[in-house]
């Protein structure tokens, strides 16, 4: 057996002219945003500072607290019921689709769980779900106004 060639091509490194590039471009961001920073600092009074650092460090420990008490929660319920050895069974409701139409799948013909092509159809009833053993013939899907042929362009159209 042969070894095909990966149709990934390896990460690309920089040149060193390259990398320096890159590494001024970062240290002069960095150099903007603390300077806008400095601007903003001297802007505003000590008592906006203040308000705001006190603002973060509430919203920090808020989130860390409420992470903590997730997390605790979880292990109360690990604790009491142990560790999930199944999935939970689904019930599929599939008489109405999720906008609420009415939804008919016909008997008989193959099965619509296996059926290569399932044509979908508007009814004044709702939708139906017709399973087909294969698409029609190429005339016929242009009868049925085939989604993926284009129709031809006329000149000057």
């Amino acid at each position: 057996m042969t070894d095909r060639p990966s149709p990934h091509s390896p990460p690309i490194v920089a040149g060193p002219v390259r990398r320096v590039f890159h590494a001024l471009i970062a240290i002069a961001g960095w150099a903007l945003f603390i300077y806008w920073w400095w601007i903003v600092f001297h802007r505003v009074s000590s008592r906006e500072i203040r308000f705001t650092a006190l603002f973060i460090a509430v919203s920090l420990a808020l989130i860390v607290l409420v992470t903590l008490a997730w997390a605790w929660h979880n292990l109360r319920i690990y604790q009491r019921k142990g560790p999930r050895t199944k999935v939970r069974e689904a019930a599929f409701d599939f008489s109405h689709d999720g906008v609420g139409r009415p939804v008919t799948f016909p008997p008989g013909g193959p099965d619509r769980s296996t059926a290569p092509v399932i044509y979908v159809r508007w009814t004044e009833d709702g939708k139906r779900y017709d399973p087909a053993a294969g698409l029609p013939p190429r005339t016929e899907a242009a009868a049925l106004g085939d989604p993926w042929r284009t129709p031809p362009r006329r000149p000057g159209a």
